[in-house]
Formats: C-alpha cells, sequence, structure tokens
C-alpha cells in the first residue's frame, strides 16, 4: 500500500511539473518566426516577440523595418540550432541564408537569437529596437537607386526621395545628405546638391567621407561656373584625404 502510495505522488508529482511547463516548442517558435518573415506575414511574426521586443518596437516599426529588409535582402531559408538551454531561456545559434542586393551576392549570416518563457509560451527575444534601423536602411536602398545595383535601375530621382525620407526618419543621418548631394548633381539641380554637400561636410568627422563630400561640393559648383569656389572645395577634399584621387584629378585642372 505504500508502495502503491509512493507510484502514486511520484506520476502526480511528474504531471504536475509537465503540466506547468510553457506551451510548444521553443524551436518551433523560433522557426515559425522565420518562416514568417520569408512569407512577408509580418504581423504574425510580431505576435511571436517577447514582451520587452515588443514594448521597445512598435507594429508598425516593425513592418516597416522587414518590408526595407526585403529591399536590401532576400531571406531564402533558415537554419536553426539549439546552443545552450535553461529553464526558462534557450539560446539557438541561427543562420540566416540571403541574397544580398547591395553585395550583388549569397551569403550566409550566423547569430545567437534566444526564446524565452512569458505567460507559459514561448517568445522570440530579439533584444532589438528595430526603428532605429530605419533611417539607414533607406539610406541604403538609395544606394542602390543611385548606383544602380541590387536589382534596380539607376534613378537619382527615386535615390533622392529615399534620402528625403532617412532625413525626415532621422534628421541627424548624415549620410543622407551625402546620398542627395550626389542625387542632385546627378540630376543638374546644383544649387540643392551645394546646400546637401555643405550639410554633410560640416557634420563629417571621419576625413576620408568628408573629402568625398568636398569633391561633390566642388564639382557643383563647378557646374554653377563658379571657379574659385570649386577650386577651394577640391583643394580641401585633397587636404582631408591626399588619396582621394577624384579630388586631384580636378583639383588639376586649376594648375
Amino acid at each position: 500500500m505504500k508502495r502503491f502510495t509512493l507510484s502514486l505522488f511520484v506520476i502526480v508529482l511528474i504531471a504536475t511539473l509537465y503540466g506547468c511547463g510553457p506551451k510548444g516548442d521553443p524551436k518551433e517558435t523560433l522557426e515559425s518566426y522565420y518562416t514568417n518573415v520569408i512569407n512577408a506575414n509580418y504581423d504574425a511574426a510580431y505576435g511571436l516577440l517577447s514582451e520587452a521586443d515588443r514594448k521597445a518596437t512598435s507594429k508598425e516599426d516593425f513592418v516597416l523595418f522587414m518590408q526595407l529588409n526585403a529591399e536590401l535582402y532576400k531571406l531564402n531559408g533558415v537554419e536553426v540550432k539549439q546552443a545552450e538551454k535553461n529553464r526558462e531561456t534557450i539560446v539557438f545559434d541561427v543562420t540566416e541564408k540571403q541574397h544580398s542586393y547591395t553585395e550583388e551576392k549569397d551569403k550566409s549570416h550566423t547569430y545567437k537569437r534566444l526564446v524565452v518563457v512569458e505567460n507559459d509560451e514561448w517568445k522570440v527575444f530579439a533584444d532589438k529596437t528595430y526603428g532605429d534601423s530605419i533611417a539607414g536602411q533607406m539610406v541604403r536602398i538609395g544606394q542602390l537607386h543611385l548606383n544602380g545595383i541590387g536589382e534596380k535601375k539607376e534613378s537619382p530621382n527615386e535615390a533622392a526621395m529615399w534620402f528625403n525620407k532617412a532625413l525626415k526618419r532621422d534628421s541627424a543621418h548624415n549620410d543622407a545628405n551625402f546620398g542627395l548631394a550626389l542625387s542632385y548633381m546627378k540630376l543638374g539641380r546644383f544649387e540643392e546638391s551645394i546646400d546637401a554637400a555643405k550639410k554633410f561636410v560640416d557634420s563629417e568627422t571621419d576625413s576620408i567621407k568628408k573629402s568625398d563630400g568636398l569633391n561633390v561640393l566642388g564639382v557643383s559648383y563647378e557646374a554653377m561656373r563658379d571657379v574659385a569656389k570649386a577650386k577651394e572645395a577640391y583643394q580641401k577634399a585633397v587636404e582631408s584625404n591626399p588619396d582621394n584621387e577624384y579630388a586631384k584629378t580636378n583639383l588639376s585642372r586649376y594648375k
């Protein structure tokens, strides 16, 4: 009788422990998240994120981030392998197989992703504020249009639209000013190119990037037939980066 009572207690204890565990399978939850991303079911993917992620990023920003990301990368598949585990957190190694439109090649990218227990369910913990990356994504899409790569036709007009969107999202995103300067220069809108180039140069601290901005400034001044300012801009470009061959070539015309 005692043995029967003990056995019954063990069975009840095991059943209780299993009954208290989170619903579903953590790996399936993570795989479902990526399946939704691949199929552009971004609302469903957002619903699988942890509460912390959803507090850090609105659904609107998450969906926009994913839509923009699809312009930069095509996610072809994902491989998920469990790496670490404790009671309420499981760490997976995630390998994304993607085609990069910016690099125009297939590549793979591996990183760790956590799945955590929330309200008796498994949720994906991305630990990322997606909205912070949106302006940068817009700039990169603008660069695709500006250079005619990543299955985009060269269109400085389309590029300028994206760079302006980036600045509306984040007025301090200086790479958008450089992109605008180039776009307006290609469109023959030289006064606007000069304004954008000045903003870029005034804010840029990297000497190589600043040199590129000064060279664009010089080209636009030259197109406006302001020889003195063009020469000055080219000279400053070479001083900022002595290896800037474009600026050196442009400056050589005035010696």
